[in-house]
């Protein structure tokens, strides 16, 4: 198959195999800086302080600390998506990938396991471990005929199936069925099991993962959704239903699926203000990214999820 970039959670391009366009794409590709599609995009310098502070953030084993173990994945989709070689960011000699390296027994989840294996696509280093632990298999192989996924959790069953196609792998149909008929009629999927609310960071890893393997019948709701989630200053919320303030992840990792979805960012602006300039308006002088104007100290998490849609709009001149 052709080589072409590949758009995933929230995160990335280029991982080197095809990936069907989505049949909804309405304007030009992701990393295009044509004024129909991005009508704003991140100036290198600001890429360059957050940046920057991610490189504060590394602790002496390698992993970036934020929420969970994963939050190491995190850091490398957005060192990746700026350009960074993150096998190159090393604290005390050892880079991210040395930690997920070493995380091989002490894995929380699939989720996790999926995330570190996207990780280790996106950094283009090797899905096996120097044990020999094989991160592939470790995610392929947690399917559940019975339920049809991979984690209980659905944001980490959604980074299942990006992370396997990422690597090659087949998703089995009914995975893909599950995860499309876990839609609410209100066009967004929700993070709990039993369902709640819908929420735009669920939504958007989704979208992410459906648009990869070629599922995109549910889109164009998921996209309504995502318009209902607009906050008034511009950028998204995380859910209408707990407030309508935009913040960091949110706005970032919306931004990813919209990416994703080959969306016009015109079509998600309020006031003006589309999603990346909202982003470029949460990044405090640090070169970190605040979590919301009522919570405005850095933020190393939200600089993990906010750096990847920042690093997939960089201004190219």
């Amino acid at each position: 198959m052709m080589m072409r970039t590949l758009l995933v959670l929230f995160t990335i391009l280029a991982v080197g195999f095809a990936a069907p366009a989505p049949a909804v794409a309405t304007a030009a590709p992701a990393d295009s800086t044509s004024s129909t599609s991005l009508p704003t995009c991140f100036p290198r310098a600001a890429i360059d302080r957050m940046v920057a502070y991610i490189r504060t953030q590394q602790q002496p084993d390698g992993s970036f600390p934020g929420i969970g173990q994963s939050s190491t994945a995190d850091a490398v989709y957005a060192l990746v998506a700026s350009g960074v070689d993150p096998s190159r960011v090393t604290n005390n000699g050892n880079s991210a990938i040395d930690f997920i390296y070493s995380q091989t027994g002490n894995l929380q989840s699939t989720g996790v396991a999926a995330k570190f294996l996207l990780a280790l696509v996106l950094a283009r280093r090797s899905t096996v471990a120097p044990n020999g632990f094989d991160y592939v298999a470790r995610v392929r192989d947690a399917f559940d005929p019975a339920t049809g996924v991979f984690d209980p959790n659905p944001t980490g069953n959604y980074y299942s199936l990006i992370a396997l196609r990422a690597a090659g792998q087949r998703v089995p149909a009914l995975a893909l069925r599950v995860a499309a008929a876990a839609q609410q009629a209100d066009g967004g999927w929700p993070s709990g099991d039993p369902p709640g609310n819908s929420d735009t960071n669920t939504t958007s890893v989704a979208m992410v993962a459906l648009i990869v393997n070629g599922r995109t019948a549910p889109i164009p709701a998921a996209l309504r959704y995502l318009r209902t989630q607009v906050a008034p200053e511009g950028g998204f919320t995380f859910s209408t239903v707990f407030g309508n303030e935009s913040d960091a992840n949110s706005t970032g990792l919306s931004t990813v699926a919209l990416l994703a979805a080959r969306q016009d960012l015109r079509n998600f602006e309020s006031g003006g203000v589309d999603p990346v300039e909202r982003l470029r308006q949460l990044q405090n002088p640090s070169g970190a990214f605040r979590f919301s104007d009522s919570f405005p100290g850095d933020n190393a998490f939200a600089t993990y999820q906010a750096g990847q849609a920042a690093g997939l709009t960089r201004c190219t001149r």
